[in-house]
């Protein structure tokens, strides 16, 4: 399966060496696995104000499955907030959102995880580890 989706668009900050990807992306895919959704917002206007961190990781949420083991087939990058909502809206506007994970940076145990859809922001709030 090929990830065609490579964000170009986005002014994007590479990982640092002690950031895996994979890793990065299972934490953030773990609480939308829960269904337990805290909050949905139908515009990025909604979504905006609780955006309050300085980066975030955004993830292209592809997957494939074998069995119940999920692999990460997406891209995950770093941004700035100002960057990262310049790239959601100009992707809403020219209709190619995609599917999305996106979380603050910081390791903190009461952020929020946000998934992206065509129709929706839904805010899901990130486990203890």
């Amino acid at each position: 399966m090929n990830n065609n989706y490579r964000f170009e668009k986005l002014k994007k900050l590479e990982l640092g060496p002690n950031e895996n990807k994979e890793d990065i992306y299972s934490l953030m895919l773990r609480p939308t696995l829960s269904g337990n959704i805290i909050q949905v917002f139908d515009s990025l206007a909604e979504l905006k104000p609780n955006l309050s961190s300085d980066y975030y990781y955004i993830a292209h949420n592809l997957v494939t499955r074998k069995g119940k083991k999920i692999f990460f087939k997406g891209d995950l990058y770093k941004a700035k907030i100002h960057d990262l909502l310049n790239f959601l809206d100009e992707a809403i506007n020219s209709d190619d959102l995609r599917e999305l994970l996106i979380s603050p940076v910081e390791a903190n145990s009461t952020r929020k995880v946000f998934y992206c859809s065509e129709d929706a922001f839904y805010m899901y709030a990130a486990e203890d580890n």
